[in-house]
């Protein structure tokens, strides 16, 4: 299952964002022959508002098993990286529908978003 953590300091990287989530998937009480959690896959996403100039950098996290993501959730939010708190969240795909458009899980019709984005992911 994939977490989102929104405007992650600039500097950051992949290693260092996986070591915190790792960190905060160590089990309290050391339990041989026990496999954890673990991170299966990190991205940073850069979002470039051309109109703005404005950049922002968010974390993009796979975990396994999926029972452990809430636990995780938990754990990271409110603590900080750099001088940034965080604030994580589940991962929400918006898929599209026929028509073009994305549409929200409840099948609304998708939140209004901002033009002229550039984005890149690492």
């Amino acid at each position: 299952m994939k977490i989102l953590i929104p405007h992650v300091p600039p500097t950051i990287t992949r290693q260092a964002l996986t070591e915190v989530i790792q960190a905060a998937l160590k089990p309290r009480w050391y339990f041989p022959f026990h496999n954890g959690p673990a991170v299966t896959k990190c991205k940073l996403v850069r979002i470039l508002d051309v109109d703005s100039g404005a950049i922002e950098f968010h974390g993009l996290i796979d975990i396994y098993p999926d029972d452990k993501v809430n636990k995780t959730i938990k754990r990271l939010n409110g603590t900080t990286i750099n001088g940034f708190r965080l604030s994580v969240r589940k991962w929400i795909d918006r898929p599209q529908v026929p028509d073009g458009q994305s549409r929200l899980p409840n099948g609304q019709n998708r939140c209004k978003r901002r033009s002229h984005l550039e984005i890149s992911i690492s």
